[in-house]
């Protein structure tokens, strides 16, 4: 071997320690770019992990609620049952009610009517002037009037029969 072969091979191995230097330059470089990427992919896996739990966590938070929405609407067709049975109860009450206020206000009429025919003064007892007689029927008709709630028809008509009888007398 002469020089010049010895010179070449110098150069070949310098060019070829250069070229494996690079080599193993871009190894590390990618190497370290794979450890990163291993690093984000596994950030990404935890982050992944906590998203599924956190969906879980609201999964069931979700079916208590639909549990929870599912008993107080139960809850409330019960009541509204129950109202609408109340209701019902309220409004047969009523006109028993209403049916025995009718029933009372007629035996009174009766009575009224039996006093009046015997000339005794129910409504107008102690009025002695005629201003105190309109007084006291303006008073009574606003009180037994068939448009309140406790007048009477009937009962209007003795007061207006004893009325007249009293104003012709009194005048």
């Amino acid at each position: 071997m002469n020089n010049e072969e010895l010179e070449e091979k110098k150069k070949w191995f310098f060019k070829e320690n250069i070229r494996l230097e690079e080599l193993r330059k871009n190894l590390e470089q990618q190497q370290g770019k794979l450890e990163k990427e291993e690093q984000v992919v596994e950030i990404q896996k935890q982050m992944l992990e906590k998203q599924k739990r956190s969906l879980d966590l609201l999964r069931k938070q979700l079916d208590n609620q639909k549990h929870l929405f599912d008993q107080q609407w139960q809850i409330l067709e019960r009541e509204t049952r129950q109202l609408a049975i109340d209701r019902e109860k309220f409004k047969r009450d009523k006109l028993m009610y209403r049916d025995e206020v009718y029933r009372e206000a007629r035996r009174k009429f009766a009575m009224v009517q039996n006093i009046s025919h015997s000339g005794v003064n129910l409504f107008f007892k102690g009025v002695d002037s005629s201003a105190a007689l309109k007084k006291r029927y303006k008073a009574l008709l606003k009180i037994y009037h068939p448009d309140n709630a406790g007048g009477d028809k009937e009962v209007l008509q003795a007061i207006s029969a004893e009325y007249e009888t009293l104003s012709r007398n009194i005048e």
